[in-house]
């Protein structure tokens, strides 16, 4: 909606009071009420809020809540013939134009309406009225670089475009990168622990070494000891032998005295 500021009413004295916002004392525009039952222009009662939040006559000065603020569906039936209402252009002074349409009367025709050049994006900073513009236009020397400009736009949106591709490409393929890092993180982890395991199989692996070099060393004494142990036990049989000669040589002797004694009790 263009602001009211730019016309005024033709025959202000035949509009009713009761459809006069109390706050900028013209007919209503999007009538919103209040809790409290008082009736504002939207845009008033919302830009009044923003410094204050009682309501704002005199007879209420109830607190406001935003929450609160409804549409007036009655006023809002008399709004089209609201907009019948004959204003005057404050700018170029035409008389006679409905009320509803007057955002289209400043938007395409009014001659003293102010207007940006169409080079504004492209740094024209001509701010002139209407009528003012096709003058400018002929003479505006960024509207003629235009086409110029419009090749370069391009030709930046293509590099932005094209940058923007790069840059999706960039953050896949760190992403793939981050994923390959972990990956070799996590081989190097298996590997480590693979390590691990293998330096305690190569301990386990010493250690029976170490166990069947002590066996080794057992068995090649074995034979020593079977040798010592058979040298005693031949000792032991020599002596043996030995001892039952002399038993026998004793049996041999005792038995004479024997014999003596048989012969002579004959």
């Amino acid at each position: 909606m263009i602001s009211s500021s730019f016309y005024e009413y033709i025959d202000r004295e035949s509009i009713d009071s009761d459809i006069i916002c109390l706050l900028c004392h013209n007919p209503f525009i999007d009538p919103i009420v209040t809790q409290c039952g008082y009736t504002y222009c939207r845009l008033c009662i919302e830009n009044y809020m923003g410094s204050g939040s009682n309501c704002p006559s005199q007879l209420c000065n109830q607190l406001l809540n935003t929450d609160h603020l409804i549409p007036n569906p009655p006023l809002r039936v008399a709004i089209s013939i609201l907009d019948k209402l004959k204003v005057r252009c404050q700018l170029c002074e035409k008389t006679n134009i409905d009320r509803g349409t007057f955002d289209e009367h400043i938007k395409t025709s009014c001659s003293e309406y102010r207007i940006d050049c169409p080079g504004k994006n492209i740094g024209c900073q001509w701010f002139g009225p209407r009528n003012a513009y096709d003058e400018h236009t002929k003479t505006c020397l960024f509207e003629k670089l235009r086409p110029m400009v419009d090749i370069l736009y391009k030709v930046i949106e293509n590099q932005r475009l094209d940058i923007e591709k790069l840059q999706k490409q960039t953050e896949q393929q760190t992403t793939e990168i981050g994923q390959l890092n972990t990956q070799v993180d996590q081989q190097k982890t298996k590997l480590e622990q693979q390590k691990t395991e293998l330096g305690q199989q190569k301990t386990e692996i010493e250690l029976q070494k170490s166990k069947f070099e002590q066996l080794e060393a057992q068995l090649q004494q074995q034979p020593i000891r079977i040798g010592g142990i058979q040298s005693q036990n031949q000792n032991q049989n020599h002596e043996i032998l030995s001892i039952r000669q002399q038993i026998t040589t004793l049996e041999e002797e005792m038995n004479k005295p024997r014999s003596a004694i048989h012969w002579l009790s004959k």
